[in-house]
């Protein structure tokens, strides 16, 4: 009767204890893992704080960030320290693999997780701070920054009992270390060759959260490894210096495509979103402003060259103002300390091929204003600009007669009533042989009224300039 007896007690505790007292003893503990394999920008801010509260939410062991940086922004840098070391989840910083580095804004990133690991043939160091195109700082101004970026160091180190003078070297003589340097110096805390045994390492260790002391649990912790959203991966595109410039122009040519051919909407729309698109990549970037204005510029006059007959002064301007704008976007005619080793720059072939691109561009507004294969192409140059002028009758129309036009006179020929000496008259267009077709002012067509502006800047450009030329 006993063995019954504790057959009956054994059913009657398993049925009163909570269910999972025995699913939480034989469930793994859980550690999530993710990656900096790039740049650090601020994309890599969002995406670290996102894993940092999934890691809390699902009560994670620890969250292991797998690092090979060359570098990145110096704000993004500052942002990613301080989520680091105001987690309340343990952070394991491994650079891996073998071969991968924490360079220079990397560094910082390694040092201020709760414990620092690297792979065998990886390195860490070379911190020193640089302008966004990658060039050395003013010394009075490098200074300052040194003098920021050590003290930063200092507490990390101090919070982390990390060796601050050997990671100060890394940014005062851009010195790098190996794993084993880094080890032996106290830069980091291990040196393990892949994740199984970085996990059986920490297993055990003590760290400080904001959440309180944790005891790790890592030996056989069930893995689960989190890349970045599609979001993120959008606007990591999107921050790309050439995507973003090449977002702007296109979306410019969309536009002025739309504005000479209104009611193709798709040009339009699609323009309009990728100036959008393009301007959001710019916000989220360390720009130069002056940059920024000669872009603008740049849109502005290619819009007005639209409206004139291409090959203007204000089609050179647009493509002189966007090559220049290439170069000073990204870069800093002040430097100012916007990156670590990492320079943001648009390609050299990139403005070439928008430079090209912007003088076809032109040259075709000037294949449109010659007439586009309508009648109004074959007439001469020198005649066809006095369409949309104004003129006066020196010699009655009737229904021929003369005009003056800037001084100058012309053969005239009115299609209706007879016009008297010192009436004003407009042309509307040439007959063969050169005499001019016009009109009374208030008989003019409409659309002579917008083209008369665009004539009288088009004698300015270079197109009217060379046609001249010719008729000479």
């Amino acid at each position: 009767m006993r063995w019954l007896w504790a057959v009956i007690l054994l059913g009657t505790v398993a049925v009163l204890l909570p269910h999972d007292s025995f699913a939480q003893e034989d469930e793994p503990p859980l550690v999530l893992v993710m990656d900096i394999d790039g740049p650090i920008e601020p994309i890599t801010e969002r995406y670290l704080s996102r894993v940092i509260d999934d890691a809390e939410s699902r009560d994670a062991e620890a969250l292991v960030i797998r690092i090979d940086t060359p570098g990145g922004l110096i704000s993004s840098m500052r942002n990613l320290a301080e989520q680091l070391l105001n987690s309340p989840v343990p952070t394991v910083a491994y650079v891996w693999p073998s071969g991968a580095q924490a360079a220079s804004a990397g560094t910082i990133v390694t040092i201020a997780a709760h414990i620092a690991a690297m792979a065998p043939a990886t390195n860490i160091g070379a911190a020193a701070p640089v302008t966004g195109t990658g060039e050395d700082l003013p010394s009075t101004l490098r200074k300052k920054v040194d003098e920021d970026i050590t003290a930063l160091i200092r507490s990390i180190a101090g919070v982390r009992g990390r060796n601050y003078e050997a990671i100060e070297r890394t940014v005062l003589e851009a010195k790098a270390y190996t794993a084993d340097e880094a080890l032996a110096l106290d830069v980091i805390d291990h040196v393990v060759v892949d994740l199984d045994s970085l996990l059986n390492k920490i297993d055990g260790a003590t760290v400080e959260t904001t959440a309180g002391t944790r005891t790790l649990r890592t030996a056989g912790a069930q893995i689960d490894e989190l890349g970045r959203s599609l979001v993120e991966r959008f606007l990591d595109i999107l921050t790309n210096p050439n995507v973003t410039y090449a977002l702007i122009l296109l979306g410019t040519y969309g536009v002025i495509y739309e504005i000479r051919d209104p009611g193709n909407f798709g040009p339009g729309v699609l323009g309009v979103l990728g100036l959008v698109l393009g301007f959001a990549g710019i916000g989220l970037l360390p720009v130069n402003f002056t940059g920024v204005i000669l872009l603008v510029a740049g849109i502005l006059l290619l819009l007005l060259e639209s409206q004139l007959d291409g090959f203007g002064w204000a089609g050179i301007g647009a493509v002189i103002c966007w090559i220049l704008a290439g170069f000073l976007l990204f870069g800093e005619i002040f430097p100012e300390p916007t990156a670590l080793d990492d320079p943001l720059e648009i390609s050299r072939w990139v403005l070439a091929l928008f430079g090209a691109v912007t003088v076809s561009v032109i040259a075709v507004f000037w294949i449109l204003g010659r007439g586009g294969g309508k009648s109004e192409a074959f007439i001469p140059e020198r005649e066809r600009r006095l369409i949309a002028q104004s003129g006066t009758v020196v010699d009655i129309l009737n229904p021929s007669g003369e005009i003056l036009i800037d001084d100058e006179q012309f053969t005239a020929m009115t299609e209706g009533t007879d016009i008297e000496e010192g009436e004003s008259v407009v042309v509307t267009g040439v007959y063969a042989g050169g005499v001019l077709k016009v009109v009374e002012p208030e008989d003019a067509p409409s659309e002579l009224t917008g083209r008369s502006w665009r004539d009288r800047m088009a004698r300015f450009s270079l197109a009217h300039l060379i046609m001249q030329r010719r008729e000479r």
